[in-house]
């Protein structure tokens, strides 16, 4: 075994009359024979000394197995010995685990070592087990895997595998004894369905002997929600923000991890209406009033989990105004009104008098007359554009026909008309106004 040194150690503190002596280190498979053999130094013979040889043991007392050749008869069928004049062979037969200590060859007169020889005995150590301390493991929480092998000798090395690979960095998680390895780690979802695998190893195998096991981890359902048709998405306020265009398509599906398997799985909308029961949202022509927070709801038997997504359903922009026609008087003051209802708000509103520009704002929306006058009168189209997140730029219109009215005037006045008797005379009365004036003629004020 590996306690040889210090036994060594002890004992020539004990016996300290020794001369330069062998030291060998030797192994062998259990069941072989092995040998010894103490060429004497050049002041020690057979003939002028008693010569032992003993097995050293570290709990109980030192062996005396043979003096001058000579094996006591309880160890004859184990050990064997032949003495020379100048020479020493000590033979272990059948070697078991029990014979691996150290053996030397000393006189009986002064307890002089001679030789020395370390013997370990190579054992193939039995097929290892693997256990697991829990049947229900859940995520995060501590489980401890334990390999075990019995008789190896030396001891096996222990090395331990996820998934093939070699895990490195145990030594806070892992105690190890001569006959099991203990690790323990917190598990998470992804040790799921892992395979887990002791490998053992010591110098009496030729290949490592090795035990797999699969873990199973009962955890919450993790949720994604992905959006197929989507061209934009940021997060705000924790809830991630996701674009969709008026009329096209939409789809959200959503995307578990669990185990078990859940339960149920639905969606709601702004946290009350069910609109699904599958995994799949499909909407095939978005509407405006579709926008909302839509949440997926996932239960297992461990937990239930949801996860919300914003959807903002963009449009283009819509203009109408209170009146397409509007009436005032000369000298007064107007507002042309837009009302624009538009997702992204507008980035350009453009008013046009009969089809001219004459006014752009960025976010106004009203157009102001003062003092208007006749010549104010027209058409007014206010045009409103705005852009998605794709860059596509859309715009709608609205018309409003301005009337300003005006008191009447006579552009035409005649103050004297000559013509002779018999001929015909035309009077022409020019009057401009609005709304249109009444005409009245009259002769001799009457």
């Amino acid at each position: 075994m590996y306690n040889i040194l210090l036994i060594i150690v002890l004992y020539f503190l004990i016996h300290q009359s020794f001369a330069t002596m062998r030291v060998e280190n030797i192994t062998v498979t259990q069941g072989e024979n092995v040998r010894f053999h103490c060429q004497f130094p050049s002041d020690i013979s057979f003939n002028e000394n008693i010569i032992q040889w003993k097995k050293i043991r570290s709990s109980e007392d030192n062996i005396l197995i043979s003096i001058n050749g000579k094996v006591s008869r309880k160890y004859e069928k184990t050990y064997q010995t032949i003495l020379a004049d100048r020479s020493s062979s000590f033979d272990v037969l059948h070697v078991t685990k029990e014979d691996s200590t150290t053996y030397i060859c000393q006189t009986f007169e002064t307890q002089t070592i001679l030789c020395q020889y370390n013997l370990v005995v190579l054992i193939k150590p039995e097929a290892p087990s693997l256990t697991v301390n829990k049947e229900n493991i859940e995520e995060y929480q501590a489980v401890t895997l334990t390999c075990s092998s019995l008789n190896g000798n030396p001891p096996p090395q222990y090395t331990w595998y996820r998934n093939s690979v070699l895990v490195t960095s145990l030594d806070e998680q892992v105690i190890t004894t001569n006959n099991n390895s203990i690790y323990t780690f917190n598990v998470t979802r992804f040790d799921n369905n892992v395979l887990y695998e002791c490998q053992i190893w010591n110098q009496a195998l030729t290949i490592p002997l090795r035990i797999e096991q699969y873990l199973h981890v009962k955890y919450r359902p993790y949720v994604n929600i992905l959006d197929e048709a989507t061209i934009f998405s940021s997060e705000k306020n924790l809830i991630r923000k996701i674009i969709g265009i008026e009329q096209q398509q939409f789809n959200l599906t959503c995307h578990y991890d669990a185990n078990p398997s859940p339960t149920s799985i639905y969606w709601l909308t702004n946290g009350t209406t069910i609109v699904s029961r599958e995994k799949l949202v499909y909407i095939p022509r978005l509407r405006s009033e579709q926008s909302g927070t839509y949440t997926c709801v996932v239960e297992n038997s461990i937990s239930k989990v949801n996860q919300s997504v914003y959807l903002d359903v963009q449009y283009p922009p819509r203009v109408r105004s209170i009146s397409s026609r509007i009436r005032v008087n000369c000298s007064d003051s107007v507002v042309l009104r837009c009302l624009v209802d538009s997702n992204p708000s507008p980035y350009k509103i453009v008013w046009l008098k009969n089809n001219t520009e004459i006014f752009r704002d960025y976010q106004l929306a009203d157009l102001y007359l003062t003092q208007v006058e006749r010549n104010h009168s027209g058409v007014y189209t206010c045009v409103v554009y705005n852009r998605f997140h794709n860059n596509q730029t859309s715009n709608s219109s609205h018309a409003i026909e301005l009337i300003v009215q005006s008191r009447p005037i006579i552009e035409t006045t005649y103050s004297k008309i000559a013509a002779e008797i018999g001929q015909s005379v035309m009077l022409t009365c020019r009057v401009i106004g609005l709304p249109k004036p009444n005409i009245i003629w009259k002769y001799n004020e009457q």
